[in-house]
């Protein structure tokens, strides 16, 4: 996953704000990408009402991981239409198990770009103390403290 952390981090800060949708990396949320999605992963969309969906048309959608993938296939640019690469099309799971070093969150560094994880779920440590994290429907693209979350692990994503 070749980028650097500062188009990483340029990245993340620039979805702040924006929609989480589940199973999505950078797209522009459209009807037809909300059906697809929500037929791909009924039990992550049929808990919400469309609505909540349809407010949210236009803007650019990510999960946890596709924050990160969005990141990578837009080469750090925000505002770029990301192209999909299967190979490094991941879960927060599996992403994390391709860090090096991955160590456990009592460690983590003071080093912006490297990213923080729990089973699950995956977000970018900005530094200070923050991450930037798709936290789910509810909350969208947010800015949290490390230590106001349940972090288990930090990592260096791969460069490959």
């Amino acid at each position: 996953m070749a980028i650097t952390d500062k188009q990483l981090i340029n990245y993340a800060e620039g979805q702040l704000d924006r929609p989480y949708w589940y199973g999505t990396f950078g797209q522009i949320g459209t009807p037809t990408l909300y059906v697809q999605k929500r037929d791909q992963y009924p039990s992550q969309y049929n808990k919400w009402d469309k609505k909540t969906f349809s407010d949210q048309f236009g803007q650019r959608v990510h999960d946890c991981v596709g924050l990160i993938k969005g990141a990578v296939w837009s080469n750090g640019d925000p505002n770029a239409t990301p192209k999909y690469n299967a190979s490094q099309d991941v879960s927060a799971n599996g992403l994390i198990k391709k860090c090096s070093p991955c160590e456990d969150i009592s460690t983590l560094p003071d080093v912006k770009g490297l990213v923080v994880w729990k089973d699950g779920h995956i977000g970018i440590y900005i530094g200070g103390g923050y991450v930037i994290e798709a936290r789910g429907h509810a909350y969208g693209v947010v800015k949290t403290k490390v230590t106001e979350r349940p972090w288990t692990k930090w990592g260096r994503l791969p460069s490959d």
